[in-house]
């Protein structure tokens, strides 16, 4: 049978994704009796209609790009021998999709994409280009993020804010914006990637002293050790008397940090007579640049014990002083005998 014509409505240069297109495909005058039209793209689908008439239009509506290209028809009749046969396909038509608009810049208010339970996630999603219009989307896991945040648009900008972290956070994020076009909403390519690590905030560190009883005589050495529950990340220690952070050098404290490492010494070689007091400890934990305090550590209560005078000091001045009375008493005698003689 001779080819078909296929005709496409609407007429454009460019279609939209959204567009709606139908495509006649009108058979030529024959005895023989339509059964079924088949209409096809370039990208691989193929329609089959099943009927008798003969013309048939095929509707669809444009997603994509794949939709563009070639496309064409072709029909069935069933000839006087009861056979089917299938005609010449027609001549086709090419139709051109426009692309979406260009994908945006999706940025984090953290470069590395780490961030500690509680804290803050600023995402802020750019568009290219200068067209005023813009509506935009933001993304977790594919699924569109609303709940729970606060969006804030300008006219090539969205910021998503949420306020407050938490592990359930934790994934891939991405963005894309409306752009209007001949009175429709297109959705732009969707950005790449940004993927949240929300880490589970610090525990306490652990204190503990030697001498383990917690009582030191002045003078003597006092050693605290402050242990974190971290080993992978960057931290920094510190100690505090009754509240109030030892500097390094106080009282002549040696702080030794141990670089890697999840603990910290400081150390007293000679302990003040005033030091007693309630000592705690912390650290500071680098989570994606930003250095995140841990609560304190458990209370420990250091008293610091008046030095007791040592024994032999002790024998030495008796024995001076002995000494000092027999010389006095051997003077008074000599002088004693010199008046006599006179």
């Amino acid at each position: 049978p001779a080819p078909p014509k296929l005709f496409v409505s609407p007429e454009k240069m460019e279609y939209l994704i959204g567009d709606t297109v139908s495509f006649q495909c009108v058979a030529p005058p024959s005895k023989d009796k339509i059964q079924s039209f088949r209409f096809s793209g370039t990208a691989g689908w193929a329609v089959d209609i099943r009927t008798s008439r003969k013309a048939y239009t095929y509707t669809f509506n444009i997603t994509g790009t794949k939709d563009g290209g070639s496309h064409a028809c072709r029909y069935t009749v069933i000839n006087r021998l009861l056979r089917t046969v299938q005609s010449k396909e027609s001549k086709a038509i090419v139709i051109s999709v426009k692309d979406p608009p260009p994908p945006p810049t999706l940025s984090l208010n953290t470069s590395s994409g780490v961030v500690s339970e509680g804290y803050p996630l600023l995402f802020v999603c750019t568009a290219p280009g200068n067209t005023v219009e813009h509506r935009f989307h933001f993304y977790k896991e594919g699924a569109e993020v609303i709940p729970g945040s606060e969006v804030n648009s300008s006219e090539r900008s969205a910021q998503l804010c949420i306020p407050q972290s938490s592990q359930n956070h934790t994934g891939n994020f991405t963005c894309a914006y409306e752009e209007k076009v001949e009175e429709r909403w297109i959705l732009s390519f969707v950005s790449s990637v940004v993927t949240v690590f929300v880490k589970e905030p610090p525990f306490a560190p652990e204190l503990g002293v030697d001498p383990s009883s917690a009582v030191v005589t002045e003078g003597y050495p006092l050693r605290f050790t402050c242990i974190a529950f971290r080993d992978d990340s960057r931290l920094r220690f510190h100690f505090y008397r009754d509240g109030v952070e030892i500097s390094p050098g106080q009282a002549g404290s040696e702080i030794t940090a141990m670089n890697p490492g999840n603990f910290t010494e400081l150390l007293l070689p000679q302990t003040p007579r005033r030091f007693s007091g309630k000592f705690t400890c912390g650290f500071e934990e680098d989570v994606g640049g930003t250095w995140v305090p841990s609560p304190q550590s458990k209370v420990l209560e250091v008293t610091v014990k008046a030095s007791s005078l040592p024994i032999p000091l002790v024998t030495g001045c008796a024995a001076a002083a002995a000494v000092i009375v027999l010389v006095l008493l051997l003077a008074a005698y000599i002088c004693q005998r010199r008046r006599g003689k006179s």
